[in-house]
């Protein structure tokens, strides 16, 4: 529906960002950014519970990638129940269930009954209702502002994504510091709460009944794959995207042992490493926004991709703090550039009624992959360590890179505003370049989930 008008009285920043002019989404972007800055606080005091728990490498990694499953298998079905159900109750359900997933850790860990068992379950349940927020949250945005806004409401989503990237996990990190580990989960509990609530009472138009068969959504996940199959430059950007999620976002869970083993700054210096990597994001997203409104090129994305594999491998064998927030921040920064280019030349290049498959397709290979990447690197990491670990997937993904750039040259040439494959015409479409960067999506920014991945 579309966005109110703004009265005389709004700010003056509603010009500059006028998805801003509805009041509904003011309350929809409060709501996202609570459950951002929650998820943070306990994605910190997580990581380093399981750490003190078991000082396993291994277990952590195993940790996230029994939190990633459910994105691997029930995807399809999340964006099913997105289009069938009522995306305000599903929504207002599924926070309120996860509240009170937070809540039971939260207990357990203040209690000092909590076990490494009990954080497997946790990270699971969290990744199932995960799954089935994403799809519809998303859905969400497009039913409350007007088509000429979407684009700035995806920007101003991963602006607060990425800007609680940095504030969660610094005040988690102070908190397990003054001795409040179980302050992260009790935070994310109490947020979600009002997460919830705002959700239920969204003035949202009731979402109509799909009416269609299991079996044509399966036909249609086909119809996708042909199409990727029959485009190589298509194909190549769905397959390569499969490379961080592999060898590069694995970073992101041993962070803890970085901060307690390696460079030896402890909880506080966790949220610095976190945040570093939040400070990196943002700022790319902004010179995204400001230098590539059309959502940026082939060249871009192949440059994301490098400095990405370059700035890994730089964090795992660093020992000099200085130098490790650096790579960090150059990481997160190549995360945003990579990601939404990717997303960007996806979605001009593919006719509009394939989209939604080719997508999922995107989704499979960009978030679906991470369980595997974690549980590959931690069970490597318990033998060999974490640093070359990273350091070889970041040698990995700049080898992957390369070949792409050698072996797929149109890739290079790809810009949202030219021809699509063998001659179609251009759609015409601009996504913004932040497109695909809020929770889930992509930036697994993984975010991605912006920033994530």
């Amino acid at each position: 529906m579309p966005s109110d008008a703004p009265s005389a009285a709004e700010p003056h920043a509603i010009g500059r960002f006028p998805a801003l002019a509805s009041p509904v989404y003011r309350r929809l972007l409060l709501g996202s950014t609570l459950a951002t800055l929650g998820a943070f606080m306990q994605a910190t005091a997580q990581g380093w519970l399981v750490l003190q728990l078991t000082n396993s490498p291994g277990l952590l990694g195993l940790v996230g990638a029994i939190a990633g499953l459910p994105t691997l298998f029930l995807a399809v079905v999340a964006g099913v129940l997105a289009d069938r159900l009522d995306r305000r109750r599903l929504l207002a359900w599924s926070y309120a269930a996860a509240a009170g997933v937070s809540a039971v850790i939260a207990l357990l860990t203040t209690a000092g009954t909590v076990a490494y068992w009990h954080v497997v379950v946790v990270a699971f349940v969290g990744g199932v209702l995960l799954t089935v927020q994403m799809p519809a949250s998303q859905a969400i945005v497009s039913t409350v502002v007007d088509r000429t806004a979407l684009g700035g409401a995806i920007a101003l989503n991963s602006a607060q994504y990425n800007l609680m990237r940095i504030v969660g996990p610094s005040v988690a990190g102070l908190a397990i510091a003054a001795g409040g580990l179980a302050l992260g989960f009790w935070a994310n509990a109490a947020a979600l709460v009002f997460v919830a609530v705002i959700f239920a009472r969204l003035p949202l138009p009731p979402t109509r009944a799909v009416g269609r068969l299991q079996a044509a959504l399966w036909g249609d996940l086909r119809d996708g794959v042909r199409h990727v199959a029959a485009d190589p430059v298509l194909g190549a950007l769905v397959l390569l995207a499969a490379a961080p999620a592999l060898f590069v976002l694995s970073y992101l869970t041993f962070l803890p042992v970085y901060a307690r083993d390696i460079l030896l700054i402890g909880a506080p210096g966790l949220g610095l490493l976190t945040g570093s990597i939040g400070v990196g994001a943002l700022a790319g997203a902004l010179l995204m926004a400001s230098l590539r409104p059309s959502g940026g090129s082939g060249r871009l994305l192949l440059a994301g991709l490098l400095a990405m594999s370059i700035s890994l491998a730089t964090f795992a064998l660093s020992t000099s703090v200085p130098v490790t927030v650096v790579a960090l921040a150059v990481l997160g920064a190549s995360q945003v550039a990579y990601y939404s280019t990717t997303n960007t030349l996806l979605q001009v290049r593919v006719p509009a009624r394939l989209r939604g498959r080719v997508h999922s397709l995107y989704v499979l290979t960009s978030i679906g992959l991470l369980p595997v990447g974690n549980l590959a690197a931690g069970a490597i990491a318990e033998r060999a360590g974490v640093p070359p670990v990273l350091a070889v997937g970041g040698g990995l993904t700049l080898a992957i890179g390369l070949l792409a750039a050698i072996l797929r040259p149109e890739i290079g040439r790809l810009r949202p505003d030219r021809t699509g494959p063998a001659g179609a015409p251009s759609t015409g479409l601009s996504a913004g370049p932040a497109a695909g960067l809020v929770a889930g999506t992509a930036d697994p920014d993984p975010l991605e989930v912006a920033g994530e991945p």
